[in-house]
C-alpha cells in the first residue's frame, strides 16, 4: 500500500521518508509547521494556527500560498447554501512522497496541478492584486486560479476589471468577477474587445460639434 492510500484509509504515522526528502516536499520549516496543522485536523482555520503558533494571520497566509505553489497542499472552496466552506487536502505531500520513493504509477499527463507557464501565471497576477489590495488570502487566490484556469479568462482582461475597480473604488474581488461576468456577457472576452467598446461609447457621448457650433458668438462678445 503506497503512503497516499494509508492516508486515505486514515492508518498513517507520518513516514521517516518525509523527513529524508523534506526539501523536496516542503518550501521551509516554517510551511511545514502550517502543513502538520491541517494533517491534524483540516477543517482548522488559519486563524487559530496564527494563534497556538504564534505567528500573525498574514504570515500563516503567506505559508499556505506558498504550500500550495509547491504543491504540498491543495485548497478547495466548497458551496454550502450560500456559505464558502474552505477544505485543507495535505494529501499531495504523500502524492509526491510515493514518487520519490518509486511507489506511484506514472501520472496522468492531464492532471489537475498546473504547468510551470501556469504558476508563473498565477503568480504574477497575485502580485498585480496585492499591489492594489495587500495581502489576498488562500482563499481569493483560489478564486483567481478558477478565473484563470477554470473560467478561461485572459490575465490581461483580470488585471483591467481590477484597475476598473480601482478607478470606482470598489476594491473587491465580488465586484471584479461581477465585471468579468458582464463583459463575458456581452462578448468582450479580451482587453482590445472592451477598450474599442469603451471608446465607442465616449465618442457617442462626445458627439463632433457642428460647424455652426464652431463659429459660435456669445451675445456678450465684443460686438456689444
Amino acid at each position: 500500500m503506497t503512503y497516499y492510500e494509508e492516508y486515505l484509509s486514515g492508518h498513517l504515522i507520518l513516514p521517516k521518508a518525509l523527513m529524508e526528502h523534506f526539501a523536496q516536499l516542503f518550501p521551509s520549516s516554517d510551511d511545514f509547521l502550517v502543513w502538520l496543522y491541517f494533517y491534524d485536523n483540516r477543517d482548522i482555520a488559519p486563524s487559530e494556527i496564527a494563534h497556538k503558533t504564534g505567528k500573525k494571520l498574514t504570515q500563516v497566509n503567506h505559508s499556505i500560498t506558498a504550500l500550495q505553489n509547491f504543491g504540498s497542499l491543495k485548497v478547495t472552496l466548497i458551496d454550502l447554501a450560500g456559505e464558502v466552506e474552505t477544505i485543507f487536502d495535505v494529501s499531495p505531500v504523500f502524492k509526491h512522497l510515493d514518487q520519490l520513493n518509486g511507489h506511484a504509477e506514472a501520472e496522468n499527463k492531464n492532471e489537475e496541478a498546473t504547468s510551470p507557464s501556469e504558476d508563473s501565471q498565477l503568480k504574477d497576477l497575485v502580485e498585480t492584486f496585492e499591489a492594489e489590495m495587500g495581502v489576498i488570502s488562500p482563499m481569493q487566490i483560489d478564486e483567481l486560479r478558477a478565473l484563470l484556469f477554470e473560467d478561461k479568462y485572459e490575465a490581461s482582461l483580470i488585471k483591467l476589471a481590477l484597475k476598473e475597480a480601482v478607478l470606482n473604488r470598489k476594491l473587491s474581488f465580488k465586484y471584479i468577477k461581477a465585471i468579468l461576468r458582464n463583459w463575458k456577457n456581452e462578448g468582450l472576452t479580451n482587453v482590445q474587445a472592451v477598450e474599442n467598446k469603451q471608446s465607442d461609447f465616449q465618442a457617442s457621448k462626445n458627439p463632433k460639434q457642428t460647424k455652426t457650433q464652431d463659429f459660435y458668438i456669445p451675445m456678450d462678445g465684443i460686438w456689444n
